[in-house]
């Protein structure tokens, strides 16, 4: 089984405010990514929160998700990604999310799942016209390698096991899609509308 992990602690600097708030379909931007996740094959989704989680977890208070608090409200993707890691089991593969990507659905985390099923070992991740995106699983045997990495997020960990990737062929760029600036947001908005 793969449990899941969304990375949602970020301050949004670059969007201008607060991304994982801001309205996305019948509910926010994160709360289509937890919506994706929770229709999913996984076995339990946490979402990892940071900067204003009291404002975020109130919306999640329905969803059955359990959320996390980053202590650490400055550090950068990494320090989430390993507090997400440790509250998980150890023998437990991980999917990691990113909250700002609210194309992604369950029929791609379940391609996903099911990849890493097949062999239950190493890092999977989704490909569009030859370009990797996310989300993406690890296994537990990297759990430690992950936890006592210093710098460089999951691009790092994964070009040091560069072999051990298995790509998943996906036919949409939702796997590339997230919301860093204002302008992407707004593009996902009339795409959302079919504009």
């Amino acid at each position: 089984m793969v449990t899941g992990l969304i990375l949602a602690a970020g301050h949004s600097t670059r969007m201008g405010t607060l991304k994982q708030m801001l309205p996305f379909g019948e509910g926010t931007v994160l709360e289509q990514v937890v919506g994706a996740l929770t229709a999913s094959t996984l076995r339990d989704v946490t979402v990892v929160l940071g900067y204003r989680s009291d404002e975020i977890e109130i919306r999640l208070t329905s969803r059955p998700v359990h959320t996390i608090l980053n202590p650490d409200l400055h550090g950068d993707m990494l320090s989430s990604i390993q507090c997400g890691i440790r509250a998980t089991c150890e023998d437990q593969a991980v999917m990691i999310a990113l909250g700002d990507q609210p194309f992604i659905s369950e029929v791609i985390i379940n391609r996903l799942i099911g990849e890493y099923e097949n062999q239950s070992s190493g890092i999977v991740l989704p490909v569009y016209n030859g370009k990797r995106g996310h989300p993406m699983i690890i296994g537990p045997e990297y759990r430690e390698d992950l936890l006592n990495q210093t710098e460089g997020g999951l691009k790092a960990l994964r070009d040091r096991y560069e072999d051990h990737v298995r790509t998943v062929p996906v036919d949409t760029d939702a796997v590339l899609i997230d919301l860093d600036y204002r302008h992407e947001y707004e593009q996902a908005l009339n795409r959302l509308k079919g504009t």
